[in-house]
């Protein structure tokens, strides 16, 4: 005789009250976290800046301890909480209190960070006779009000470019300067640095007599005239050649070139003018900075030689490219982290 399989009876009064007990206990939670956010707002507001991150997060942490207390102040028996229930009940207050937490502590709601200065100058060094860019990629969270350069003493408006780079160019001898960046709340950052002149950072040897496609003619540049790999060429008859880099010699890198390449003629009074182009990409910015150093004009007599001008440009490889932007903020990380969570766990509370 087969044995009749009983199913225990379904006890609908017990369910609607662990029911109702979850729903009470979640929306508990979720108002103390909020309610912790914003003591946690207060105080961020009146700590120093190393030290607010720490103490904020160990408050909401020793929060915790009181979780217990105030759901049996509400009337919630706590007896016959299970491991989950109390994870459940402690991940819901936690997350709730770091979403509101983060959310609270940048605009629009408040703003307490100056703006960030990126700025280089394009080149790091120049000649006496040149001009040297300065170009600076100036952000806030809340937005920028005035930039300002401020040489010497004297105070300059910067011009601001499509892709919000703002940008001055100096002509003239050595000077201190200072770019003075102010965003709509009155937070103000600066950064400083000083413009350099110098003789002689590019020079120029070509052999005497007349030049054959073998002649080699040497450039020497200064290597700090950028951080950055810089581009050496000149023109010549309405050409531009690149030279190559043969190697280094104590402060300067040493370049060569030929008449083998296409613009020089042969049998010719050839005139060149020489160049370092120095380039930079600010990360997100697929636009090119770039500025000259100019080396100085020179006049070549080349022979009757067939293989003058008869090969094309070298070409350069490495030089400076576009860059990504760098890792988002751990703030917005967190955000998204803790809204995700935060509705993960109510669907479990709904559906588990």
């Amino acid at each position: 005789m087969e044995e009749e399989i009983k199913l225990p009876e379904f006890d609908r009064e017990e369910f609607m009250k662990k029911e109702k007990r979850k729903a009470k206990t979640a929306f508990i939670s979720f108002l103390f976290g909020f309610f912790m956010a914003l003591i946690c707002n207060f105080i961020w507001r009146n700590l120093d800046s190393s030290m607010r991150w720490p103490i904020c997060f160990l408050f909401a942490l020793a929060s915790i301890g009181f979780m217990a207390k105030i759901l049996q102040l509400l009337k919630i028996d706590v007896k016959d909480f299970s491991r989950k229930e109390w994870f459940g009940s402690i991940a819901f207050y936690f997350f709730t209190w770091l979403a509101v937490f983060i959310l609270s502590i940048n605009p629009p709601f408040y703003d307490a960070s100056p703006p960030k200065i990126d700025a280089i100058m394009l080149p790091e060094i120049q000649q006496s006779n040149g001009n040297i860019s300065v170009l600076a990629h100036i952000t806030d969270n809340a937005g920028i009000k005035d930039v300002k350069i401020i040489i010497d003493g004297k105070e300059y408006d910067m011009a601001k470019d499509e892709n919000n780079i703002y940008i001055y160019n100096y002509s003239g001898g050595n000077a201190n300067y200072e770019i003075v960046a102010t965003d709509i709340n009155g937070h103000t950052a600066r950064y400083n640095n000083s413009f350099r002149f110098s003789n002689d950072l590019i020079k120029v040897i070509i052999p005497e007599g007349k030049l054959n496609a073998s002649d080699e003619i040497i450039i020497r540049v200064y290597k700090n005239i950028s951080k950055e790999k810089f581009r050496v060429f000149y023109t010549i008859n309405g050409q531009e050649v690149n030279a190559t880099v043969s190697g280094e010699s104590g402060d300067y890198y040493i370049y060569v070139t030929s008449p083998q390449y296409e613009g020089w003629k042969e049998n010719y009074k050839n005139e060149i003018k020489v160049y370092a182009e120095v380039i930079y990409y600010f990360p997100g910015i697929n636009k090119p900075y770039k500025n000259l150093v100019c080396g100085g004009n020179y006049t070549v007599k080349t022979t009757a030689d067939a293989s003058i001008g008869s090969q094309p440009s070298p070409a350069i490889k490495d030089l400076p490219g576009p860059r990504s932007l760098r890792t988002p903020a751990f703030e917005f990380i967190a955000v998204i982290a803790a809204l995700s969570l935060i509705i993960f766990i109510k669907r479990r509370k709904k559906f588990g």
